[in-house]
């Protein structure tokens, strides 16, 4: 098999020698071809040796990783991101469906994060690269009152036939199904995702998004009516009922609650 030309890009020089040993050792169908310690360089080595992949620093001084990307519009190479960010970064790489390793780098990761570039063989597009840059910005949110409402937030959700990019305000919840994930969407049919619904539960709630039961996490904005019971259930903008959990029964009242203080409407 082919082995996969790769580059790394990263300014710290104790990083690049870190990944480059593990590369070695872990990942025998990856040939390491270079290595540059700023955009500029990364630019022109990129251009010179095009590489399959690229391992690609975001902070290098001067110049990020998102303006190295923005050199070549459309990447026709793939992108794993390595990154100190912590916490909140996270959810921005999930957001935009790209894969990134956090430093140190973990053994078991990296060869993760190869095995399934070299399973899709997918380039980064400019939308994800888009989004990830407007999350990694965007500050860090606790309480529902603090959350940034924003009409132009999206999430990228990668299926089998492609990347779909949706913005959040057209989610109207997201139904569990087993390892997948189905997404009922404003005006258009459905998009099932390969991942957890307790993934997106982690990624999601610095939004208007709360995980009423086990199999459904709803949209506060689309929730058109809450009928009392037991635990309850709500009724959304699509028409269809949604159980609410006994346990979650509290929790959520209050945060709908606190939803429609903050946004001005009337229970």
């Amino acid at each position: 098999m082919k082995k996969l030309r790769a580059v790394i890009i990263d300014d710290e020089t104790n990083a690049r020698q870190a990944l480059s040993n593990l590369l070695q050792l872990l990942c025998p169908d990856v040939d390491l071809v270079g290595e540059a310690k700023n955009v500029d360089l990364g630019i022109e080595l990129i251009k010179n040796e095009k590489p399959d992949l690229i391992f690609l620093d975001i902070q290098m001084p001067g110049k990020t990783g998102f303006d190295l990307l923005a050199a070549f519009g459309k990447a026709e190479f793939g992108v794993i991101f390595t990154t100190a960010y912590q916490e909140y970064a996270i959810r921005a790489f999930r957001l935009s469906a790209i894969d990134y390793l956090l430093k140190p780098i973990d053994p078991d990761e990296l060869q993760v994060a190869v095995g399934k570039y070299k399973a899709q063989l997918v380039g980064v597009s400019p939308q994800q690269v888009k989004i990830l840059q407007e999350y990694i910005d965007e500050p860090r949110q606790s309480s529902l009152s603090q959350r940034t409402k924003n009409l132009h937030q999206r999430i990228a959700l990668p299926t089998a036939g492609g990347i779909h990019f949706v913005q959040m305000t057209d989610i109207i919840q997201c139904e569990s199904l087993g390892s997948y994930t189905k997404f009922h969407l404003v005006g258009s049919k459905p998009i099932v995702v390969s991942r957890l619904l307790k993934e997106y539960e982690e990624i999601m709630d610095n939004y208007y998004f709360f995980r009423v039961h086990q199999s459904n996490i709803v949209n506060l904005e689309h929730i058109k009516r809450y009928v009392k019971g037991d635990g309850g259930q709500v009724w959304l903008s699509d028409n269809t009922e949604v159980e609410v959990s006994r346990r979650r029964k509290e929790e959520f009242l209050a945060l709908l609650s606190d939803f429609y203080v903050n946004s001005g409407k009337i229970v």
